[in-house]
This record gives C-alpha cells, sequence and structure tokens, in this order.
C-alpha cells in the first residue's frame, strides 16, 4: 500500500444484518442441568433458569454487545458477549466473558431460524420463532465424552 492509499475498510453487509434477529431486550425461562448431572440420567438435576438479556449494537453496527443476569437455580451467571461477522473467513464469532471466569470463543453457523454456536466443550442450537420474538436455546455440554444437556430455555421479546 502505498502512503496516499486508505485502507480497505468492512462493509456492512447482509451477513451482519441477520443479527439484528437478537437485538433488544429479552426474558427467558427454562431448566439449567449441571450440579449432580449423571450421563445415565442427564436431566435429573435440573433447577428453574431466569435471565435477563440485553443485545444492542456497537457504533458502526459491525459488532453486538450481549449482556445478562441469569438465575440457574440459586446460582447467579452474568456475563457479557460481543457477536459478529468476519468477512474475511465468512463466519460469524462470539467472545464470551461471564463472573465465573470463563472466557470462550464460540465460532457460529446459520441455517434458515437456526443459529448454531460452538467451541470445544460447549455447543448451542437457536431456534428463531415467531417472527423473531422467541428463540428456543438448548445447550449442551462435553463431559466425560459424552453430549449431556446444560441448559434450555425460551427467550421471548420484551
Amino acid at each position: 500500500m502505498s502512503v496516499t492509499e486508505e485502507p480497505s475498510h468492512p462493509e456492512i453487509g447482509d451477513a451482519h444484518r441477520r443479527l439484528e434477529v437478537f437485538a433488544g431486550t429479552w426474558h427467558a425461562e427454562g431448566t439449567s442441568f449441571a450440579d449432580g448431572q449423571t450421563a445415565d440420567d442427564p436431566r435429573a438435576s435440573g433447577v428453574p433458569w431466569t435471565s435477563d438479556e440485553h443485545y444492542e449494537w456497537l457504533p458502526g453496527r459491525f459488532f453486538l454487545l450481549h449482556q445478562w443476569d441469569a438465575l440457574a437455580g440459586t446460582r447467579e451467571f452474568k456475563g457479557t458477549e460481543v457477536i459478529g461477522y468476519d468477512e474475511a473467513d465468512g463466519g460469524y464469532f462470539t467472545r464470551f466473558f461471564d463472573n465465573a471466569g470463563f472466557h470462550p470463543e464460540y465460532t457460529a453457523t446459520l441455517n434458515g431460524d437456526i443459529w448454531k454456536f460452538s467451541e470445544p466443550s460447549t455447543r448451542a442450537t437457536l431456534t428463531v420463532r415467531e417472527g423473531g420474538n422467541h428463540i428456543e436455546h438448548v445447550w449442551e455440554w462435553l463431559q466425560g465424552g459424552s453430549w449431556l444437556p446444560l441448559c434450555e430455555r425460551t427467550a421471548t421479546r420484551v
């Protein structure tokens, strides 16, 4: 690049606009599984899940900021996530930070109304329903070589 050339900047495209389905405020309810869970009875230890979540565009509208405040039984679960699209890689990504010290990086794909998020030890399927006003979340985690349910919940746009 010569001294007079401007660096190229990403352009907002349809892939970025598809993230709009998440923008807004949501309330989710469902069941969380983990403590006491076994492969023989993976749903035996279910506790209620409730969360209030908000997604908003960061300046420029390339990335969504997602923040949540949840209770899984009596355990608080709070965090922040940034979701975006990398045109060079041709894929969606997220970076997640929570109050328990976890900070996974997920890749995401979209097929119709179904989003899939994955990293080596957790994965999720999010199904958008009712014109984008409900999202069903099914999260799994890898335990002892088997994928077990982590939580199942439905988020409703507030």
